[in-house]
């Protein structure tokens, strides 16, 4: 009798596996997306204005593209250049608004944490990341042909200070204390952390706080609570100044206005 024939459970043979690139998906930005560096920069810089910057992952990326995320590794290099790039286009807005410097410390100054100001309020995902890491907060990672804005923002305004006759002690300490100003004023902003933003819960909590027992609290319940970056940014700012200034011996303080208005004469 002839042996049975052996049974199989398998019906057919498995495809055979595809080698190479995985296959291309449906691209949210455009339909063949070009991926390049610059691309992938500028995604991650209009993403940064909706989430915070160290939540831009390269999966995300990738995703954003179409691509798989080996792809976005292999344009930038790594997450440290994400992060950098990103960051190098904040100041790159910072340095474009900022103005000449003029030889009076205090307007350039002034000016210059006024436009970093708004710079800050418009990138809300950066400030919010520069307010909690270190890494690339102020220089960045730039080949031989690129421009690190943060060291061009960076001699900016110590230049300013170093003109207005400032030590270079004093200049490094006044340069630290406004750039931590302005991170927790952006910071602020971005995070919708001012008692502005929260004025009718403010409000109800005070006004329901004894009087006697919280005297204090009802006494400023209102002031408090309008309380919004339009007023704290400029009385803040001018704090700092006025600290400033106080550092100048009245020589120094005076030189800038002298300097000013000899460029004045000269330019009438």
């Amino acid at each position: 009798m002839p042996a049975a024939k052996k049974t199989s459970s398998i019906t057919s043979a498995a495809p055979p596996r595809r080698r190479g690139r995985p296959p291309r998906v449906e691209s949210p930005i455009h339909s063949e997306a070009t991926v390049t560096r610059a691309a992938i920069l500028e995604r991650a810089i209009a993403l940064s204005k909706q989430i915070p910057l160290d939540q831009i992952s390269m999966v995300q990326l990738a995703k954003e593209f179409g691509v798989a995320p080996g792809l976005i590794h292999y344009y930038l290099g790594g997450r440290d250049q994400l992060i950098s790039g990103v960051l190098n286009h904040y100041y790159a807005q910072r340095v474009g608004r900022i103005p000449a410097l003029t030889g009076d410390w205090r307007t350039d100054v002034q000016e210059l944490a006024r436009a970093s100001f708004a710079v800050g309020v418009e990138n809300p995902g950066v400030s919010i990341y520069v307010a909690s890491h270190n890494r690339h907060r102020l220089f960045q990672e730039v080949g031989p042909d690129e421009v690190d804005y943060g060291l061009v923002y960076f001699n900016h305004l110590t230049s300013a200070f170093k003109q207005g006759g400032f030590t270079p002690e004093q200049t490094a300490l006044a340069y630290h204390l406004l750039a931590q100003f302005l991170v927790s004023s952006t910071m602020a902003e971005a995070a919708r952390q001012l008692p502005a933003h929260h004025e009718g819960f403010i409000l109800k909590k005070l006004e329901s706080a004894s009087a006697n027992q919280y005297p204090g609290a009802r006494y400023v319940r209102s002031a408090f609570a309008k309380l919004g970056s339009d007023t704290a940014f400029e009385a803040g700012l001018k704090i700092l100044l006025d600290g400033f200034a106080a550092w100048l011996t009245p020589s120094a303080a005076a030189a800038p206005r002298k300097r000013a208005r000899k460029t004045a004469g000269v330019l009438t």
